[in-house]
This record gives C-alpha cells, sequence and structure tokens, in this order.
C-alpha cells in the first residue's frame, strides 16, 4: 500500500515531469483564464485563491494580476510554487501568495489509518466539515474568487491508489472528499462571491475527442459521455449537482451547479483530457 510520503512525492515528480510541457497547456490555459478574468468582473480589485495551483501552467497568472489586487495560490508542493512565482513578472510576483504545503484533502495524515479501518463513523461524518474550516484558518480567507483547479481529480487518485477500488470504504471515502472539497470552496469564498470548479472529466484513453475549432464549447459532448457513463464518476456534474442539493450547508451557500463552459486540454504529447468549469455564485 501506498505510503503518506509516497502520495505527496508523487505529485511531486508528476509536477516535475509536466515542466517540458508548459507549450502544450496553451488552450486549456486560455479557457481556464478566461473563466477566471470573467469571474472577476463583478468585483472592484478582488482577491482570487487557487486550490491546486502546481506549477501553474493551467493559468496565465500575469493577465490575472492585472484584474486580481491578491493572488493567492495553495498546493502541496512548494517548489511547484516557488518556481511559478520566479516565472512571472515582478508586478505579478508582488501580488502572489504562496501557501505550501498544504493538503486540500485533509487525508494525507489519516488516510493509511483509514485503509486499516482505523476509523469511527463519527470521524468519517465529520471530516468534510473539519476539513474545510481548517483550511479556511489556514489560509485567512474568505476571498472573492476561489478556483479549484484540476485538484480534485489528483486527490481522488491518490485514494484510489492507497485504497484500491475494491476496499469497503472507498466509495464512502470518495464521496467524502467531493462533499470536503466542495464544502471547502464554500468555506473560502465570501458572500456574493463565486466559487469556479474545473475538472478535467474524462481521458483520451476513455474516448477520442473531435478536433473542433479552437474556443469550441464542448459541453454537447460533456453531456453525451455523461450519458454514457464515460466520464470520470467522481467528476460527473450531474452527481456533483445532486450532491449540492442534498447537503444541507452546500444547498444553502452555493446556487445551482452546471459548467459554463467545456474544451479539451492536451496535457503533454499523448494525454488528453475533456475539461469543464462551473461557476458557482456564493449565496
Amino acid at each position: 500500500m501506498p505510503s503518506v510520503s509516497d502520495q505527496a512525492r508523487r505529485q511531486v515528480l508528476a509536477n516535475l515531469s509536466a515542466l517540458p510541457h508548459y507549450s502544450s497547456f496553451a488552450e486549456h490555459r486560455g479557457r481556464l483564464t478566461r473563466v477566471v478574468l470573467a469571474a472577476a468582473a463583478t468585483f472592484e480589485a478582488p482577491s482570487l485563491c487557487v486550490l491546486g495551483a502546481g506549477n501553474c501552467f493551467d493559468l496565465d497568472l500575469n493577465a490575472l494580476a492585472q484584474c486580481y489586487s491578491a493572488i493567492h495560490l495553495v498546493d502541496i508542493d512548494a517548489n511547484a510554487l516557488a518556481r511559478a512565482s520566479e516565472r512571472q513578472e515582478k508586478s505579478t510576483q508582488q501580488r502572489l501568495v504562496l501557501h505550501a504545503p498544504v493538503d486540500c484533502s485533509g487525508l494525507l495524515d489519516r488516510i493509511e489509518r483509514w485503509a486499516r479501518f482505523e476509523v469511527t463513523p463519527a470521524e468519517l461524518l465529520s471530516h468534510a466539515e473539519r476539513t474545510a474550516r481548517q483550511m479556511r484558518d489556514e489560509l485567512e480567507s474568505p476571498f472573492d474568487v476561489v478556483l479549484s483547479s484540476c485538484i480534485l481529480s489528483q486527490m481522488q487518485l491518490s485514494v484510489l491508489e492507497v485504497l484500491t477500488d475494491r476496499h469497503r470504504l472507498f466509495q464512502a471515502v470518495r464521496l467524502t472528499l467531493n462533499l470536503t472539497h466542495l464544502r471547502t470552496l464554500a468555506e473560502l469564498t465570501r458572500p456574493a462571491g463565486c466559487a469556479l470548479f474545473a475538472t478535467d472529466a474524462s481521458s483520451s484513453e476513455l474516448h477520442r475527442f473531435p478536433n473542433l475549432p479552437p474556443n469550441a464549447d464542448f459541453r454537447p459532448l460533456l453531456s453525451e459521455l455523461v450519458s454514457q457513463g464515460r466520464v470520470f464518476d467522481f467528476a460527473d456534474p450531474s452527481q456533483l449537482a445532486t450532491q449540492l442539493r442534498d447537503d444541507p450547508v452546500l444547498r444553502r451557500a452555493f446556487d445551482e451547479f452546471r459548467p459554463c463552459d467545456a474544451w479539451v486540454w492536451t496535457n503533454g504529447p499523448d494525454t488528453e483530457f475533456l475539461v469543464y468549469a462551473a461557476r458557482l455564485r456564493r449565496l
């Protein structure tokens, strides 16, 4: 069974392996940056928090610094954030606040214990609220705009690698992690603010994506793949929408969960992901 240190090391290695592929992120970077820029339009000198910032290949920080007064970058890999900051213009660097190492899942110090069934129902049920409040206190939030930058899939992969899908707690922990992440977005976003949720939903290993023009809207394809059951179950927008409606805290925190854009992310020479973003208004 992989250890906690193995999971943290895996993410560091993933960030290092992506360094030669900055140019392949161009379409993904442009699309996600536009979503984040659009969210800034209703605020004056807003603050931004990015969960899972990593190498920051997902975002054009220099463009965002033209709209956001402060940009908080959060990740478990401190070296990746440092490299990302060093690449930016000096004026942009002055707006960056780095938070690392931060475990956004709240699981790394307990997942091995849970794998041994050393967990009570009360601990499992309280995990989402406890982790979300710890994140709020650690990051000194709230913020005007909070972005989950394709981090949910990374955290879910860690759960899969430690527990495997044959573990009796796997589905319970997977749902708990989704709830924890959505609750974290609610805690970090100020009232009347905006939470942005972006995730990879399907990969080229599951589906060959059509060659559409740049800036094409892939939401019809996303809907088709959802209906066929060919998206990652944790990223299924219909399931996430149900979780928001069913959880009393999230129901009071956010309006409807609905993708606002979808596109194909070319991640290196061999892999493509279908990505979507949802914009959640904080009530």
